[in-house]
């Protein structure tokens, strides 16, 4: 399990093959976003080579820098490595209602990996 608390500036993350958790959620404007998101792309590599029968994975982030897509794409790679060798691999990514560049940057994204990705909005709660 890898498990990180979000901040102002980075993600909180959660993976956790045992609860089929696998969630990045918040603001990714870590200042080194190669060494912030190493620990997950290793874990995730390490996953990958017995995954579980169905994962989800979900992005729910409200912004984003352009250091962080890279790390994105790192790992939505591993993902479609899954699912292109048969694993059950869907990606969902969440955002606001209303958030056109949230959902356009989704479709971007689903655009660059061959995996099921879904775009879901969400009406935030306050």
């Amino acid at each position: 399990m890898l498990k990180v608390e979000p901040k102002s500036d980075t993600p909180g993350i959660i993976l956790s093959p045992a609860d089929n958790i696998f969630e990045i959620y918040g603001k990714s404007l870590p200042e080194d976003a190669s060494e912030f998101y190493q620990p997950v792309i290793d874990f995730m590599e390490r996953y990958s080579a017995k995954p579980n029968p169905v994962t989800n994975f979900i992005i729910n982030l409200e912004y984003y820098n352009s250091a962080s897509v890279r790390q994105i794409i790192s790992i939505l790679t591993i993902l479609e490595g899954m699912y292109k060798t048969g694993h059950n691999v869907t990606v969902k990514w969440l955002y606001e209602d209303n958030d056109e560049v949230m959902q356009e940057n989704g479709a971007e994204f689903m655009e660059t990996v061959d995996v099921p990705f879904e775009l879901k909005s969400f009406i935030f709660d306050y």
